[in-house]
Order: C-alpha cells, then structure tokens, then sequence
C-alpha cells in the first residue's frame, strides 16, 4: 500500500496496533484459555451472555423469538473444525438475519489474504487447546481490539440464527460474525447496514462509496474498479428506493440531504421480505464484487464484472449469466478462465448492466491509492486526530456563525506537485464514536465538515470568516463515518468538523490523506492527540530507516534483509529460501537510475509498493496454497497487474525464473513481475511514439549489463 503516518506532537494516544491489540472489555484471550485449559472448564463469556439480551429487543420482536437454544458446535457436530481446506467465501451462507451488508464484506476479505489475516488469528481451533474460547481483531474507532468471545451460537427451532456454514464441520464464519456482533452490541446490530462501515471495521482501512447513477463517475468508474479489483476490496448494493432510509429526515431548517447521500443511507437487507427480481437480483440486498474481466467479443471488447450474493444461491440471469449463449462466442481459454456454471450465488455481468442495476459500490483498501488510476502514483500520507466538539460548539444551532468557530479547525496545505488532471488528491473521512448510536436510540449525531479555502493563517478561523450562506450549503449526515474526496488547486485550506445538536458534547476522529507529508497543522490550542502512525499500515520511510544502514542509502544487503523480514512475512510456503542477494542486487539495479549502487527511501518506497501489490495478485491466484505459479498462472497475475507481455515472452519469463517443472517459486516471482514493470517503464521514457525504441550501442550495453 501506499505510506501513511503522522507525526508525534503533544497529546500523542497510545493505541492498539495489529501487533499489540487493544483487549476489547478488557478480556486477555490466552489467560482466560490457559485459565480454562487448568481448570478442565470450557469459557462462558459473561460480558456477551449467551441469553436473549446479546440478540436485541427489536430482533426478537421482529423474528417472534420467544426462546433461543444455544449450542457449542462439540454438542451437535462430531468432528467440528474452526476452518476446514482453506477460508472461501463460498463457506457463507446467509440465514434468517439481514446481515448481507457483513457477509458481503467477509466474502470480500476472504479473496484478499493479506486483509484476512489481520482480523483472524491462527493460534485457536477445536483440535488443539480448545477451551470454548476464541477471539478475531478489528479496527474500532481509530484502533486495533482483540474480540474474545465463547463458542456459543444461536438457533431458533433448529436453524441458525446467524450466517450458516455451508459445510456442517466448519464453524469459522459463525464465530467471526458473533464476535463482530459482540463489537457492535448485540446481534440486533447485524440486522441491516451499510457495506461501507462493515468495510473499516474489518481492515482498518478507507471506505468510500460511489453512486452508480451518477452520469459524471460513469466514464472512469470501470477504469478505477478494474486497476483496484486485484488488490482493493469492493461490494455493491442493489437499492429499492422505496424501502425507508436508516437515516430519518434531518429536522434542521433549510438543510437538505443530497441524493447521493441519500442512496448511500438506505440499509440492506431484511432477507425474509427481499423481493427477488425477474432478472434474479435481490432488493435490498449487498454483494461482493469477486472479479473483473475483459473478452474478445463480436469484434470488440466486453468489460464484465463478477458478483457474489450471499445466499449462497441466487444469481443474475440476464447477459453473460450461467446459461447465456455469449460464453459461447468468447476465445476456448477465456472460457476455460472465467466461465463456470454452478449455482453458488457467483456469476457474470456486463459492467453497462452492473451500473444500470446496482446503485451503489463501495471501495475499501488501506489508503485512497485505488483514485490513482489514470493519473502518476504518488504515496498518499495519513494523519489521525481524535478530537472532540465542545458543547458551546453548537449550543445556539449550526447556523450560529459565533459559535460555530468555536469547533475544532485543521490547517492543510496543497502544493503544486500534489495537482492532479483527473481524480482527488485529498480525501477526508470523519467518524464519530460507536456509543453515539446507542446514545441517541439506534440513530447517529448528524456530523459533517466544512473545507474553506484561505489566505496565510496561523490561527483559528474567526466568527467574522463565516457566513450563515456559507455554513447552510453544507451536507450533514446521521451516520457513523463521513467520507469525502476533493480536487484541490495548490493552496491553503481550513478543514473544520462539527455537529449541529445543540449543545451536545461528542468526540470524533479526523483522518486526512494527503499527497505530501507534514501538511495538517491545528489550528488555535492543540488539543487533539494526533497519532503516530505504527508498521500495521508498511510506512516505507519508517521501514527504510530501519534497515538503511548507511543513512540515506541502502544497499543491495539492506535490501535482502528488508524483504525477507517484511515481504515475506506471514507468507507460508516451503519452496524458495527467501530473496537472495543476487535477485536484491538485480531490483535494486532497476530502480537505480542514478548507477550508484544505492536505494534512496523514494525509490525502496517503489520497489515495496510493487511487491506488495504482486504479493496480493499472488495470494488471490494461489487458492491451494502451494506456493507455486504455473505459465497460467502467471499470465493472469500479468493481466491483473494491468502489464502487458505476450504468450513468448511470459514463456521465456518462465524459462529464466522458474524451476525445472515450469513453476515460478514466490520470491521469483515477485522478482520477475518487478523485472516486467520496470522493463516496460524503461522501454515507454525511451519511446518518442510508444511503436518503437533507438538507443546508441553504449546505452544499450549499459542497459542490459547493469540491469
């Protein structure tokens, strides 16, 4: 991912990190199983009883639930597993509940390992050490917690209550899901919701929606969702406008919703009343966007788009469906790629259909990189401040001008290189805290923030900058986060966040992504407490300090040691020793321009950058696990990376990286994709026209002896 991290300053939080998790309700997962281990007792979570008070009052009203049977999977299945070959999401199969909008993003993360390991650890099952007690990590307003609940699960007239494993030994799912409800309160909680939220809970990560109606996003959406589909994680909701909103009328005079904000609200789904449509989509309903695809098809090219419902059966059945006749038409190794004909609630679509059915998508990674698309990547820095609004903020309404100064104001500054041609360079999402939602009775605070261009400043906004038109043309929204992404001239620009309840006291946190670092500056007395960013989020420069050893340099030995210790972490394979310094030295000589022998931090950010990329494209096509990648292989890993190398070329990539069965190891891989980008880089800064290349003999020795 691109960098992100902010600076130490006064009020620095302490926080819990992927590696040091915060422990949620202040439960220790292996003292209390170590405790159980002696005692010969299986856990029974106090704090998350099993009783009808963690399902909720309105979900037992609304499913009629008089009486709940809990049951720990021991008692009725014989041999129960946590994860059983592997974690598909076509282990998901959703019940009674209208938790689609969770499921949506689980079946999204088990297609991306990287993120999937952060939320799941691995040092619990029912084979070993099993006690009644598991955990799962998730990100809860600005940290990492550690979730620890028992192994108790709901069934009403013997039917699951929650999402149902599609095997009857395999229990993964149903545990992930109640520890997620244990997060959010209750079960009740689960029971509809938006994509989006469910998204940062479980990466951490920058969520943001894009309305499909929207006739100004259609030309570069499918652009933007293509270049993110390999590394990015993304659902999509089919919306019936007639179902109410989750977010009541706002009841502030003169301010009004926007209509994107509107369809960004309307919750899914209530499974028991969706109303599945002749074409075979649901109302009401998330999906998981699982792929993309381009096909020869009748003299052009067909963008596709593939979906996943997590019913686990219920599939479109318009073009490019199952049964459609165009699979027919496209080239034997597309068909042999992309084409099966199963009904597991996966299939096919035209993205001109996708966009004219579902009306909105949402787009989740580590940091906004997926808005780079068509435009030069450049790293995108992250500041966190948890901050609160003091009552006298809003104590005589939002339109107040005089107290409405009184809010917290962020200064951030746009320079030249930060200007794009198309997309954003700046995006800002503000969150408020969980408790809101049970403070104000199931409905959220309406937040918002306002970004006002200005002149040299130093100190906070008077009330005399505000005008009451100013203020009144601004969105608010009842929800749990605000996500918003700018096109900003180079400039100064005032960021302030507020509420309008009157004279209601709440905390929020702030997060700004920039396209330089050292930008955000607050304004007035420092009262936030801004974090530092910690290695969960691969800061480069942070990692480039740590093994530079010959300060602003690093090495070809610096280098090996640098990725061995962070891009193959976490990676289980048995085949390849890790990076050898030969494969260093070669990397390192093709991000070398200067001829130097050295890396400085910008270029080991690009080299880091890629990998981390590849690595993601390699754990999606391993699905078996095996450590290896065959010519097929690593023709669709080429095509996901949007490279570009023909059947003779990848043939002779084979031949010069691969072992002597025709399989590329991960390290060599890894090394053969960077080899491929920069190969191609090279060859478009020495091509006038893009056709064709002229070098003097000198440059071209130069080329192939050092590189």
């Amino acid at each position: 991912m691109n960098g992100t991290r902010g600076n130490a300053q006064q009020g620095q939080r302490r926080i819990g990190t992927l590696e040091k998790p915060t422990r949620f309700k202040n439960q220790d997962f292996n003292a209390l199983r170590e405790y159980h281990l002696k005692a010969g007792l299986r856990f029974k979570d106090e704090i998350f009883p099993a009783d009808n008070s963690t399902i909720g009052p309105r979900l037992q009203a609304e499913f009629h639930i008089r009486s709940i049977q809990w049951k720990r999977p021991p008692a009725f299945c014989e041999e129960p597993h946590l994860i059983v070959d592997g974690v598909s999401l076509f282990d998901i199969c959703q019940s009674k509940l209208g938790d689609c909008w969770v499921l949506s993003t689980i079946g999204s993360i088990t297609l991306k390992q990287n993120f999937l390991r952060n939320i799941m650890p691995l040092n619990q099952g029912y084979s070993t050490k099993y006690a009644g007690i598991f955990h799962f990590r998730f990100w809860h307003f600005g940290e990492w917690v550690d979730v620890v609940i028992d192994d108790k699960l709901p069934f009403i007239d013997g039917e699951y209550l929650c999402v149902q494993p599609r095997s009857n030994n395999e229990f993964w799912p149903c545990l992930l899901e109640k520890a997620y409800a244990k997060l959010l309160g209750s079960y009740q909680a689960l029971h509809w919701g938006n994509p989006a939220e469910a998204f940062v809970n479980f990466t951490g990560g920058l969520a943001m929606t894009f309305d499909l109606k929207s006739s100004r996003m259609q030309a570069d959406l499918w652009q933007m969702v293509k270049a993110a589909s390999p590394v990015a994680l993304m659902a999509c909701t089919v919306s019936n406008p007639d179902v109410p909103t989750m977010n009541r009328s706002l009841s502030v005079p003169n301010l009004t919703i926007n209509n994107d904000e509107r369809r960004s609200s309307v919750p899914v789904d209530k499974i028991q009343t969706n109303i599945q449509l002749r074409n075979g989509l649901v109302e009401s309903h998330a999906y998981t966007v699982t792929g993309t695809a381009q096909v020869c098809f009748q003299n052009g090219l067909e963008n596709l788009i593939r979906l996943w419902n997590p019913w686990g059966h219920g599939e479109w059945t318009g073009r490019w469906s199952d049964s459609c006749p165009q699979w027919n038409e496209v080239t034997p190794q597309d068909r042999k790629r992309l084409y099966q004909r199963k009904d597991n609630g996966e299939f096919w679509m035209t993205w001109e259909d996708f966009s004219h059915e579902f009306s909105q998508l949402v787009i989740c990674n580590r940091s906004p990189d997926f808005l780079d698309w068509g435009d030069h990547r450049r790293p995108w820095y992250k500041s966190i401040y948890w901050n609160s609004w003091p009552k006298e903020s809003s104590a005589s309404g939002f339109f107040n001008k005089d107290t409405f100064c009184k809010n917290p104001q962020y200064l951030i500054k746009v320079t030249g290189s930060d200007e794009v041609k198309k997309g954003s360079n700046v995006v800002i999402t503000l969150m408020q805290p969980p408790k809101n939602k049970q403070m104000f009775i199931g409905d959220w605070l309406p937040i918002g923030f306002l970004v006002s261009q200005i002149q040299d400043q130093q100190e906070k906004l008077p009330n005399s900058f505000f005008t009451n038109e100013q203020l009144s043309k601004n969105d608010i929204s009842k929800k749990y986060e605000v996500t918003k992404s700018f096109q900003l001239t180079a400039g100064r620009y005032v960021i302030v966040p507020y509420t309008t309840n009157r004279d209601q006291e709440s905390s929020f946190l702030l997060q700004i992504f920039l396209k330089s670092e050292d930008c955000i500056v607050e304004l007035g007395t420092a009262q936030s407490s801004k974090v530092l960013m910690n290695y969960e989020d691969n800061t480069y420069e942070n990692i480039f300090k740590q093994y530079a050893t010959q300060g602003l340099k690093m090495n070809a030995w610096d280098l090996q040691r640098s990725l061995n210790e962070v891009i193959l972490k976490e990676f289980a394979s048995s085949h390849g020793a890790g990076f050898t310094i030969d494969a260093c030295r070669g990397m390192l000589a093709l991000m070398d321009y200067s001829h130097t022998g050295r890396l400085d931090a910008v270029q080991f950010g690009h080299i880091l950058r890629h990998l981390t990329k590849y690595k993601d494209i390699f754990n999606e096509i391993d699905i078996n696990r095996s450590g290896l990648l065959d010519l097929p292989g690593l023709q669709k890993a080429v095509k996901l990376a949007g490279l570009f190398s023909n059947n003779d070329q990848l043939n002779q990539m084979i031949l010069r990286y691969g072992d002597s069965g025709m399989r590329l190891n991960f390290t060599d891989y890894l090394c053969c994709m960077v080899r491929l980008h920069v190969t191609l880089k090279t060859f478009q800064s020495l091509s006038t026209d893009g056709k064709g290349v002229y070098v003097s003999q000198e440059k071209w020795m130069q080329l192939m002896m050092y590189s």
